[in-house]
């Protein structure tokens, strides 16, 4: 606009100087000529950037609903395999996540970006984030063991180096186990999945063993006889399944016996505290004496 201004300073005052408007008029010229050249010179190339950009966007289009089918197919295979819900849903995630990042990369290229320096960004990133996260993905890898191997599932009472209790949810990254005492055990599963675990549902059934020293004053015919009797009136007892009850060995102060009955595993608790507790009051009420423990002293008056 300042090259405007004699022309319009010379109009209010009254006089026009010829010189000036036509000094305006080429410059002005030189301008819309060299605004036309550039038009002209970079027509093919905004061309080809807006076609690159309707291609772009229609690959964006198409891309979606293609990945919108293509997970829909995966979790209705997942689906018919019975696999658990959580890797199901974790490994649809992450195939959505991969195909969305397979379609950037393809859309950045049809826009005509280097992706090499954005795969070797990203890759580096990977790395560093990866090193910091170590730990978390040890976890989330565990949790991948555990949900696909399926030592133990929700439900199940299992014993682990960490604490005992039923288990209450797996997770990725966590399982939660809630113990007798109800309280919720948290246990990481890259470290749960490296440990050995007891799963008490793993059978149906399990054996219930059985050990009591007694005296060698003690009638040991009536002894069997009796933990034999406490096996059978058990309530969780399997009377379809071997029971032993037998001498396993004579000891310095007791004689041991030991006796194998099959229990339900649903029932492995409840069956031992009664057993227990029926083969000590039955003992007692028979006279079979339970030895302990103990120190004799001496004191000598002389």
């Amino acid at each position: 606009m300042y090259r405007f201004a004699p022309l319009l300073a010379a109009g209010y005052v009254g006089d026009v100087d010829p010189t000036a408007v036509t000094e305006v008029v080429d410059e002005a010229g030189q301008q819309l000529s060299a605004l036309q050249n550039f038009l002209i010179d970079a027509a093919p190339s905004i061309r080809a950037f807006v076609f690159n950009l309707i291609i772009a966007v229609i690959i964006y289009i198409v891309g979606r609903k293609l990945i919108k089918l293509a997970t829909r197919i995966l979790e209705k295979f997942l689906g018919r395999t019975g696999m658990d819900a959580g890797v199901s849903t974790f490994l649809v995630s992450t195939a959505r996540a991969l195909l969305y990042v397979l379609l950037a990369f393809v859309i950045v290229g049809q826009l005509g970006v280097n992706t090499a320096s954005i795969v070797t960004l990203l890759g580096t990133a990977g790395i560093a984030i990866g090193m910091s996260l170590q730990g978390s993905l040890a976890n989330v890898a565990g949790g991948i063991l555990i949900l696909l191997m399926k030592p133990f599932r929700v439900g199940d009472y299992v014993s682990t180096p960490y604490g005992d209790g039923t288990v209450k949810l797996i997770g990725l990254v966590y399982t939660v186990i809630t113990t007798v005492d109800n309280r919720a055990l948290t246990i990481p599963n890259g470290a749960l999945s490296n440990s050995a675990v007891f799963n008490a549902n793993a059978t149906p059934e399990r054996r219930l063993d059985l050990s009591v020293g007694i005296s060698y004053d003690s009638d040991i015919a009536l002894a069997k006889r009796i933990m034999e009797e406490v096996y059978r009136e058990c309530p969780g007892f399997l009377p379809g399944k071997d029971l032993s009850v037998h001498v396993s060995g004579l000891e310095d102060s007791s004689v041991t016996i030991e006796g194998f009955g099959w229990v339900r595993g649903s029932e492995y608790l409840k069956s031992k505290w009664y057993v227990l507790e029926e083969v000590k009051l039955r003992y007692d009420a028979a006279g079979i004496t339970i030895p302990f423990p103990q120190v004799d002293v001496h004191i000598d008056q002389s």
